[in-house]
């Protein structure tokens, strides 16, 4: 797992400061490898990860695509199935026909991790997990979207990070205090990107949407059918008129709005994938004010997620002005289509808690007048949602805690005495 030289894996040994440079050029070389191996922007997929579009069909019309529902199964089972099967075979056999398919694209990056767990990978292990994450991503990102292909991606992905992390921590104490500057100074980097890492493994406390689908929906096409774009415009249009129509095979209006919207929270938990985020947000018009909640309560998270890294690897300026702009964002997104005394969905809370929370994590960001008002006006609004206790259950805890912590950041800063809703 070390990639480190074997003369600097000794911590403890007092080798001269006649180490060549090249030697340090290898470590420092090998640091900055790992640090890009980082997914924290949305680039790391790549500038452009969308597949070649279908070329127009001619006389004989276009080819339809393979049932892959046995072949799922096979993968999906791979390390439990004590079975002569071979879905690799298939697999390659089917993408030199259709190498395109997402469907199918997203089960070869299926295969690739299951093989890293059948095998005894150790040095090639991370690259290998990151072609299959980047794999399945991509295949989401082109049309893949399901629950079945979503859940196997945050395995994916956790294993990934979990493996970047050890690999990581490993060299970096292998290490030590080394006496070069340069290498100091991408350690201090590397330092910063664990925060960062930690972080992004923090979605594994935040699957209950995700488990709820493969619960509510056990047994239906919602679990392996991708979400289309047409049956996400189509949902969205009929779901003012009929929540219950038919807008796919099998599948109607409001539970594909459920699946989407509860997918798409969860990936823009996830840089990576926001640009495809972004992508199946501009294929739900507003039509309703639910839907418009809705979309803003997603593209917030996704400045959440980007602030949240930014926490651990910005310039204080940089960090004020995002925490500003989110503010600002929630307090408009409030102004323009909550009322307030009517507070029933979880998306019509979403502001209020964001709000609370960003200012929460500004302590030390903003200067102290302009910081006090923000605290006052976070305290308004988190009286406004616990007013409505009786109908947002779920999240009145939050919004306690939010309150209780945002109390003892006032009082501890001496603008007065502050004290919890009763």
């Amino acid at each position: 797992m070390n990639d480190l030289p074997n003369e600097f894996q000794d911590e403890g040994s007092q080798k001269p400061i006649e180490e060549d440079e090249k030697k340090v050029k290898e470590i420092i070389e090998i640091l900055s490898r790992l640090e890009k191996k980082i997914p924290d922007l949305v680039s790391f997929l790549g500038e452009d990860i969308t597949y070649p579009k279908k070329a127009k069909s001619t006389f004989f019309g276009s080819k339809s695509l393979p049932n892959v529902n046995e072949l799922r199964d096979e993968v999906n089972n791979f390390t439990q199935s004590k079975a002569l099967s071979d879905p690799r075979k298939k697999i390659r056999k089917l993408l030199k026909k259709y190498p395109n398919y997402s469907d199918l694209r997203v089960l070869n990056g299926i295969q690739i991790f299951n093989d890293t767990v059948q095998s005894g990978l150790s040095d090639k292990k991370l690259d290998v997990l990151e072609k299959s994450m980047r794999e399945v991503a991509i295949g989401i990102h082109n049309g893949g979207l399901s629950i079945f292909n979503t859940t196997w991606f945050i395995k994916i992905y956790l294993k990934y990070l979990e493996c970047l992390r050890d690999k990581i921590v490993y060299n970096r104490n292998s290490i030590g205090n080394h006496y070069s500057w340069e290498i100091r100074q991408v350690l201090t980097k590397l330092d910063k990107k664990l925060i960062q890492i930690t972080s992004l493994m923090s979605i594994k406390d935040k699957l209950s949407g995700l488990v709820m689908l493969n619960s509510k929906l056990k047994g239906t096409v919602y679990i392996t059918e991708c979400v289309t774009k047409e049956e996400i415009r189509s949902a969205c249009s009929a779901i003012r008129q009929d929540e219950n129509k038919t807008v796919g095979v099998g599948k109607t209006a409001n539970y594909v709005i459920l699946v989407v919207v509860t997918l798409s929270l969860l990936f823009a938990r996830i840089p990576i994938c926001h640009r495809m985020v972004l992508n199946i947000l501009a294929d739900m018009p507003d039509i309703t004010k639910d839907i418009i909640l809705q979309k803003q309560m997603i593209e917030t998270m996704i400045r959440v997620t980007d602030f949240q890294l930014a926490l651990s690897n910005s310039k204080k300026e940089v960090k004020r002005n995002m925490a500003k702009n989110l503010y600002e964002r929630c307090m408009a997104i409030i102004k323009n289509h909550i009322d307030h005394y009517h507070l029933t969905k979880p998306h019509e809370v979403d502001p209020f808690l964001k709000a609370a929370w960003v200012v929460k994590e500004s302590d030390g960001l903003f200067d102290k007048k302009e910081y006090q008002i923000m605290l006052e006006g976070t305290l308004k609004l988190l009286k406004t949602v616990l007013e409505n206790k009786g109908n947002i259950k779920g999240l009145f805890d939050i919004a306690r805690h939010l309150q209780s912590e945002i109390v003892q950041i006032y009082n501890r800063a001496g603008f007065g005495s502050a004290t919890p809703l009763e």
